[in-house]
């Protein structure tokens, strides 16, 4: 049986931008950020792409290869943005990073990601980043060359390594996750947890509220720390819960939101994407 779930979603330009490259997909079985790259119109029109390919996912819950149906929405949203590119000489060089999380037919989750758009999952109190920034920055990290602090300043903080639309082959990362009453799940751009340190994000992931009030309150932590990129989240709590996951009863049912609405603007390099 799949599992229930609640969301919350929000997302902003940010107090520097003049324009969201951001675009989310907020349910009902699809939870998805994509960050946009390539200019004011490109990576306005990259995300909106990538987001759209994975809405059009039918039957998810019914198929016996979730993980294949997702692999396949990201290769056509990959080929929709390349094929739009050639199409549109103003285009060229767009891309987007994505992220998020699909329901399936069991008590588990496919977990997708391409680029530093991350997905967190935060179990028993403890926050956990699911994803691997597909980045300059995260390969530094990796090594040890760098600290997390470090990296929120890194002058090459938004220069990611994977991508759609770079290329005609993707290696997005499409794995299966067992989910366990109370997870609570956080995908955001990197306008959000550049900003805002891991443990406040705990912290908010933690208290008391609706999914709703969550995701507001994470958006508005990122604004008051500077607001300095595209900031979008999605919230995703397991429901009926019984204790435990300081959720309040909402009584207004989760709706599923599609936002074109992404961080820094980039523009392609040989095998990576750089700020513009």
């Amino acid at each position: 049986m799949a599992i229930d779930v609640r969301w919350g979603s929000a997302s902003h330009q940010g107090r520097v931008r003049d324009h969201n490259e951001d675009a989310l997909l907020a349910g009902p079985d699809v939870f998805a950020v994509a960050d946009g790259m390539g200019g004011h119109a490109g990576g306005e029109v990259a995300s909106a792409l990538a987001v759209s390919r994975l809405a059009a996912l039918d039957g998810l819950l019914g198929t016996a290869d979730p993980e294949a149906a997702v692999t396949g929405a990201l290769a056509d949203a990959n080929e929709a943005i390349l094929r739009r590119a050639r199409a549109d000489g103003r285009l060229a060089g767009m891309g987007t990073t994505v992220a998020g999380i699909a329901r399936t037919s069991w008590r588990a989750v496919v977990l997708f990601h391409l680029g530093d758009t991350r997905v967190y999952r935060q179990r028993k109190g403890e926050l956990r980043q699911l994803t691997e920034d597909h980045s300059v920055v995260g390969e530094l990290l990796r090594a040890g060359t760098i600290t997390e602090d470090e990296a929120r300043r890194h002058p090459h903080r938004s220069v990611v390594t994977r991508a759609l639309g770079v290329g005609p082959v993707i290696e997005p990362v499409v794995t299966t996750l067992e989910v366990a009453v109370g997870d609570c799940f956080l995908i955001a751009s990197d306008g959000l947890f550049n900003e805002v340190p891991a443990d406040r994000i705990a912290e908010v992931l933690a208290s008391p509220g609706t999914v709703e009030q969550r995701a507001r309150t994470l958006l508005d932590a990122a604004l008051a720390a500077g607001g300095r990129d595209n900031v979008s989240v999605i919230v995703v709590a397991t429901a009926g819960t019984s204790g435990g996951d300081g959720l309040d009863v909402d009584t207004s049912p989760s709706r599923p939101a599609v936002r074109h609405t992404a961080p820094a603007a980039h523009a392609a390099a040989p095998s990576t994407l750089r700020p513009a």
